[in-house]
C-alpha cells in the first residue's frame, strides 16, 4: 500500500475510533429533539443512561460473586460458572419475567457493560414459571374435543365466505404494495394453503382458550401443551426436513438442514416462522391485534400518529452514505420476506372501497383487514378523498411443535446471510437463474454490458406499458426501486466474475462445482462485508464487542452454538431493522464525472419502474450516486417520498410507509416501547415529561401513556449511540439478531471444518480482505466509475476518506489461487 494511501486509511480509523472510545466516557442523552430545520437543537435534560442496566438484585450467591462500589467506579464481577455463558440482558428475556431475587449473576461483558450469566437463553420464561405452568395443565382438557374442532371449522369457513371481491387494480399504490410480497405463482398457491391451515388452528386455540378460560400468559409463553396431532389439523403441521448428508459443504438454498440434529433442521429455513425477544402483545393472548392503550381506550390510528411525530426534514448525515441505505435494504431481502393473506384465488385483499373514499363495512370486509384509518383533516390525502388506506395483515405458518400458539408470521425466504437474493431459496428459483454453462448466472447481454435477465412475470411490475422492462433475480422484489436493482447487478457480476477466475483456474471443473464455490464465496463475501464494514455503522463499536460481532482477523471463529435459532425476530423485522426506511432520501442526484449534479430523480418515480437501467451509463452514475450522495440520518424524520408518495406509480398520491410500520407493528404483536427499555436492564418511562418537551408534547397528543408508544416509534425518537446510526434500543434488537445470524449458522464463513463442513482453508480465508469498494470496482462498466471511495461506505467527501483508481494495486484484491485444484 502507498505511503500516503495507507495514511489515509490510518487517519479515517482514528476518527472511527474515537467515537469508540468517546462511547465509554461520554452520557449522552437518549433523546433528540425533533429536527427543526429553522432552529438549533436545545440543550437537553439529563436521562437515564438506558446503555447501561439498571440496578439489579441478584441471587444471594450471585450477590456475594459481584461487587459494586459505591463511588461509581466497578470491580470485576465474577465469572459465570463453566458452561454458563455471559450475555447482553436483551439475550436473556426471562429477566424480565422474575422476582427481583431471581434475576441472573451479574458479570461483565466487553466494551465495560454488564450482562448476565444466563441459563434460560432465548427462552421467555424461567424454570419457575415453566414448573407452575405445569401445574396449571389440571385446570382444562388435555386433548381437542371434537366439538371445539368442529365449531372453529365452521367459523374458518365462514370467514372465508361473503368476503367482498373487490379487486386491487393493477397500476394503484395497493396493487404495487402488493408485489413487497411477491412470489412466482406457485410459492403463492402454497403459501395460502399454509396460512389458512395456520388460521385455522389460531382460530381453534382462540376457542378454545375462551371455553376453557385459559389465562393469556399461557398462550404468550406456549405454555398450553395441547397437541393438534391426533385431530384432521394433523396434517398440516409440518415434519423435520430430511437431511441425507449433513457433512454436506454446501448450504441447501432453503436453508433446511444447516442444524446438524435433526430436529432442528428446519431452523433458518425458508417458510419457518418468526422468533420472539418477548412474548406477543395479542390482545387476547393469541392473534387479536394491539388495539387499545394500557387504561383501555382504543389507541390512535397510525396515519395519524405518523403525520404528527413524522415530518419530512432534510438531515443528510455527516459522513455515510446512500450506500449503507441500499446495502442495508439488499439485506433485509437477504434475511426477510413476508406474505399478506390472500383472496382465494390468489389475488391480493382489499379493505378500503375505491380510491380509498371509506374502509369496508365489517359485513364486506375480508377478515385479515386492519385498514388505516384517514381523518377528515389530513393535510395531504384529504385533498384526494382518501379517507381508508389498504392494509392487510400478515400470513401465519402452523406451530412448529403442532400445539395450540399465538399466530407466528413466517418468512418466505431463508433465514441467513446467504445471498438469497442473488441465488433464491428454492432449487426452482435457482434453476431459473443459472446459465449452466461454466457456472455462471444468466444475464441480459444489452449492447456489451451484463444486466440482469428480463422477467416473464407479469406481476413483476405493476404496469403493463409497453417498453417498460422489467428484471429477474433470485428475490421478486428486485424492481422495487432503481437503486436495489443497481446492488443485485452488482451481486449477480460479481458471481459470474468469481465463477469465470474459478474456471481460469480450473477448465476440467464442472458447472456445478464451479457454481456452488462460487456462491460459497459471494455468500462469505457478503457475510464479511456485513460485520466488517455495515454493521458496525449502524449499531456502533460498543454493540459489536458487547454482541461478540467482531470479525477475526486471522485463524478461526468458535461462536457456533446448536441451540441458537437463527430465525429473524419480529422485533427486528417489525420494527428496529425498519430504521433504514429513515435514511432514505427523496430523490437521488445523479452526477456527472466531474462532481456537479447532471439529473435529480425522486424516488417516487422509480418505484418498480427500473426502464431507466437501460441508460447506457445509468448504471456507474447510480453507482457514484449511492457512494457520494450522504443518506438522511435515522430519526424522526421520513421523506415525503415515502409517507405520501409510496408506490404511487401515475397517481397523485401513494401510501405512507411511516403508517404502514406502526401499522405491522401492532399487526405482529410487537410490545410496546417501553417493555423493550426493560428487556434492556433499564426503568420504564413513567412520563411523557422524561422526553424533551416539543416531543413529550406531541408524543401526549398521540399516546395516552408512554406505556403505549409503538417499538418503531420510540426507537426512532432516541439519538444515535456512539459511532453508530441508530439508538440504543435498536442497536440492541440489530446487534442481538446479527449475533443469531451467526452463531445459529453452521455454514457461517469464519468457522473451521469441526462446525462448518464446507469451511475455507487457511489460505482461502484471505476473503477477509474483501471490500465494498472492491466490489463496486470489480463490477462497474468503467464508464464513468474509475476510482471509488476507499471505505465505500463513508461519504466520498468525508475527510481522510480518499478516492481510489480501481486499478490501483494498493486496493486490496482475492488471490483465487488458493482455489486451484
Amino acid at each position: 500500500m502507498r505511503p500516503i494511501l495507507f495514511v489515509s486509511l490510518l487517519l479515517l480509523v482514528a476518527q472511527i475510533g474515537e467515537s469508540q472510545a468517546a462511547a465509554f466516557s461520554v452520557r449522552q442523552n437518549r433523546f433528540d429533539e425533533l429536527p427543526d430545520p429553522q432552529t438549533a437543537a436545545p440543550d437537553l435534560p439529563e436521562l437515564p443512561d438506558l446503555q447501561t442496566p439498571a440496578p439489579v438484585a441478584s441471587s444471594t450467591e450471585a450477590t456475594e460473586k459481584s461487587e459494586k462500589v459505591t463511588s461509581g467506579l466497578l470491580k470485576k464481577c465474577e465469572k459465570c460458572f463453566q458452561g454458563i455463558k455471559c450475555v447482553p440482558q436483551f439475550q436473556c428475556p426471562a429477566h424480565v419475567r422474575m422476582e427481583s431475587h431471581e434475576k441472573p449473576q451479574i458479570c461483565d461483558l466487553p466494551a465495560g457493560k454488564f450482562g448476565y450469566c444466563c441459563q434460560t437463553g432465548q427462552n421467555h420464561t424461567g424454570p419457575r414459571l415453566e414448573f407452575s405452568a405445569k401445574e396449571r395443565r389440571s385446570r382444562f382438557p388435555t386433548i381437542l374435543s371434537p366439538a371445539v374442532l368442529d365449531e372453529a371449522r365452521r367459523n374458518f369457513e365462514h370467514l372465508l365466505h361473503g368476503v367482498a371481491q373487490i379487486p386491487v387494480r393493477r397500476g394503484f399504490p395497493d396493487f404495487a404494495h402488493g408485489l413487497v410480497f411477491h412470489s412466482t405463482a406457485k410459492d403463492d398457491f402454497h403459501n395460502f394453503a399454509i396460512s389458512n391451515s395456520a388460521i385455522e388452528q389460531v382460530m381453534t386455540t382462540q376457542l378454545f382458550g375462551k371455553k376453557e378460560q385459559v389465562p393469556l400468559d399461557d398462550f404468550i409463553t406456549n405454555n398450553v401443551p395441547i397437541k393438534f396431532t391426533e385431530t384432521p389439523l394433523a396434517q398440516h403441521c409440518q415434519s423435520n426436513a430430511i437431511c441425507r448428508n449433513v457433512r454436506s459443504a454446501y448450504r441447501n438454498l432453503d436453508g433446511t438442514c444447516n442444524n446438524p440434529l435433526p430436529q432442528r433442521s428446519l431452523w433458518g429455513a425458508a417458510g419457518q416462522p418468526m422468533e420472539r425477544l418477548l412474548p406477543p402483545a395479542y390482545e387476547d393472548g393469541v392473534w387479536t391485534p394491539r388495539a387499545h392503550s394500557s387504561d383501555g381506550t382504543p389507541l390512535l390510528g397510525a396515519r395519524k400518529i405518523s403525520r404528527t411525530l413524522l415530518s419530512d426534514v432534510d438531515r443528510p448525515h455527516p459522513m455515510y452514505n446512500l450506500l449503507v441505505m441500499q446495502f442495508g435494504q439488499v439485506l433485509a431481502h437477504d434475511i426477510s420476506q413476508t406474505s399478506s393473506v390472500r383472496l382465494e384465488d390468489g389475488n391480493l385483499v382489499q379493505c378500503c372501497s375505491p380510491q380509498g373514499k371509506a374502509a369496508l363495512s365489517p359485513q364486506q370486509s375480508h377478515f385479515a383487514c386492519m385498514p388505516i384509518h384517514v381523518e377528515p383533516d389530513d393535510e395531504f390525502f384529504a385533498a384526494f378523498g382518501v379517507r381508508c388506506l389498504n392494509f392487510v395483515r400478515l400470513s401465519l405458518v402452523p406451530s412448529p411443535d403442532c400445539q395450540l400458539s399465538y399466530g407466528k408470521q413466517m418468512s418466505k425466504v431463508t433465514h441467513f446471510v446467504d445471498a438469497s437474493p442473488v441465488y433464491g431459496s428454492s432449487d426452482e428459483a435457482s434453476r431459473s437463474l443459472r446459465a449452466f454453462r461454466g457456472g455462471r448466472l444468466r444475464m441480459l447481454n444489452d449492447f456489451g454490458r451484463d444486466l440482469l435477465p428480463l422477467t416473464s412475470d407479469k406481476k413483476a411490475c405493476p404496469s403493463e406499458e409497453a417498453g417498460k422492462s422489467c428484471f429477474h433475480s433470485g428475490d421478486g422484489r428486485t424492481n422495487q426501486i432503481i437503486s436495489l436493482i443497481t446492488l443485485q447487478i452488482l451481486l449477480a457480476r460479481e458471481h459470474n466474475r468469481v465463477a469465470d477466475a474459478l474456471n481460469q483456474l480450473n477448465p476440467s471443473a464442472s458447472d456445478e462445482w464451479l457454481f456452488q464455490e462460487a456462491r460459497r464465496i459471494v455468500i462469505a463475501e457478503m457475510q464479511h462485508i456485513t460485520y466488517n464494514e455495515f454493521l458496525p455503522i449502524i449499531i456502533g463499536p460498543q454493540q459489536m464487542k458487547r454482541f461478540r460481532l467482531v470479525p477475526l482477523h486471522q485463524g478461526y471463529a468458535h461462536d457456533y452454538n446448536v441451540n441458537v435459532n437463527p430465525a429473524i425476530t419480529n422485533e427486528f423485522s417489525g420494527a428496529a431493522y425498519r430504521m433504514g426506511h429513515s435514511s432514505v432520501d427523496g430523490k437521488f442526484q445523479i452526477r456527472q464525472q466531474h462532481g456537479h449534479i447532471d439529473e435529480v430523480v425522486n424516488i417516487p418515480d422509480v418505484m418498480f419502474n427500473p426502464s431507466r437501467m437501460r441508460k447506457r451509463e445509468f448504471y456507474d452514475d447510480m453507482l457514484r450516486t449511492l457512494y457520494s450522495q450522504p443518506m438522511q440520518q435515522v430519526d424522526s424524520s421520513i421523506s415525503q417520498g415515502l409517507s405520501r408518495f409510496l408506490f404511487r406509480g401515475d397517481n397523485p398520491f401513494g401510501l405512507d410507509l411511516a403508517a404502514i410500520n406502526i401499522q405491522r407493528g401492532r399487526d405482529q404483536g410487537l410490545r410496546s416501547y417501553n417493555d423493550y427499555l426493560e428487556l434492556m436492564g433499564a426503568p420504564k418511562l413513567q412520563s411523557f415529561q422524561q422526553f424533551p418537551s416539543e416531543i413529550g408534547q406531541k408524543l401526549s397528543r398521540v399516546y395516552r401513556s408512554p406505556d403505549d408508544i409503538d417499538l418503531w416509534v420510540g426507537g426512532l425518537l432516541e439519538k444515535a449511540v456512539e459511532g453508530g446510526v441508530v439508538g440504543g434500543t435498536f442497536a440492541e434488537i440489530i446487534a442481538d439478531q446479527f449475533a443469531r445470524f451467526k452463531q445459529g449458522d453452521r455454514y457461517y464463513y469464519e468457522y473451521d471444518n469441526a462446525v462448518n463442513p464446507g469451511a475455507f482453508n487457511p489460505q482461502q480465508l484471505q476473503l477477509r480482505k474483501v471490500t465494498m469498494a472492491r466490489l463496486l470496482c470489480d463490477n462497474s462498466d468503467r464508464l464513468t466509475l474509475q476510482a471509488v471511495p476507499l471505505a465505500a461506505f463513508i461519504r466520498s467527501d468525508h475527510p481522510g476518506n480518499q478516492m481510489i483508481d480501481c486499478d490501483d494495486a494498493s486496493l486490496p484484491a482475492v488471490n483465487f489461487e488458493a482455489w486451484r485444484i
